[in-house]
């Protein structure tokens, strides 16, 4: 099997720089005026669709609670495995 590599040099021989050829400067940015990058700012937070309170009242309890639950499940089986572990370390003395 044969490659094409007659292509793949001639597409690597522009990015290996030994062209001769010099690249483009990057382009000079305009220094941002603070007063419009601020108002620009405004009017995208104008557009996001924001949560009601209750929403977010309701969402904050959820995850209260989730936690809650979590925490107790994980106090659960943590206790139950220091009880086991316990158990066979002293079955060895």
């Amino acid at each position: 099997m044969a490659r094409d590599t007659k292509n793949r040099q001639s597409a690597n021989a522009g990015s290996s720089g030994k062209s001769g050829s010099t690249q483009a400067a990057a382009p000079v940015r305009k220094p941002m005026n603070p007063l419009k990058f601020f108002s620009e700012v405004r009017q995208e937070g104008r557009k996001v669709t924001w949560t009601s309170r209750n929403e977010t009242l309701v969402s904050t309890i959820m995850v209260l609670v989730m936690a809650s639950f979590a925490a107790l499940f994980f106090l659960g089986v943590d206790t139950v495995i220091g009880f086991i572990v316990n158990f066979l370390l002293g079955l060895g003395a």
